[in-house]
């Protein structure tokens, strides 16, 4: 199980020294940089300021539902909670250039429906901050899709212990940016998804 870190929407000098921290020590294979309320200009620019970095220690970077910025930002890629539809419709576009992942998955029928796409990752939970999301609920479906699918699953969920070990990516945000010591807590987390 390999790390997807999710960069929370606060475009402040600690979540960028905390993100690049994270992306050093070698153990973060993606990165999505959360827009959250940030306006255009203001998520360009934040995302600018961590792109180059995240990528210098080899982590691919994804923009959050900005696929028409992917090539002018240098970005690796792309996560996109559109429709269906409209995710194959970028993938398409950005595709075998770009990484296209598929968010805004609740159900079963939603994961194979964007799954169909030619996306490269099928992620599972809320990302909103704070969004209520059912854990066991959110896991099944990863463990579910990892089981069944060829296409890799992002699990995003507060109990980890609720992930198989065949799903491909742990999605992380408040287990390490909330923690006293990020670093460390993304050690032991590691530990707890690959023992």
């Amino acid at each position: 199980m390999q790390i997807y870190l999710i960069v929370p929407p606060q475009a402040d000098e600690n979540t960028r020294k905390i993100c690049l921290a994270l992306a050093k020590t070698g153990q973060v294979a993606a990165m999505l940089i959360q827009r959250g309320s940030l306006d255009e200009k203001n998520y360009k620019d934040w995302a600018k300021s961590l792109i180059k970095d995240a990528q210098a220690s080899n982590v691919a970077v994804l923009l959050d539902n900005m696929p028409e910025a992917v090539e002018r930002l240098n970005a690796d890629g792309v996560h996109l909670t559109q429709s269906a539809k409209e995710t194959g419709n970028w993938a398409k576009k950005l595709k075998p250039a770009a990484i296209v992942g598929a968010g805004e998955v609740f159900s079963r029928h939603d994961a194979m429906t964007k799954g169909e796409q030619g996306t490269d990752y099928v992620f599972f939970g809320h990302l909103a901050p704070g969004g209520k999301s059912d854990d066991a609920e959110t896991a099944e479906m990863a463990n579910w899709w990892a089981e069944t699918f060829e296409v890799p699953a992002v699990g995003f969920v507060q109990d980890l212990s609720l992930l198989n070990k065949k799903v491909e990516f742990c999605a992380l945000r408040e287990h390490l940016f909330d923690a006293a010591d990020p670093i460390v807590a993304m050690q032991q987390i590691i530990e707890q998804v690959t023992g």
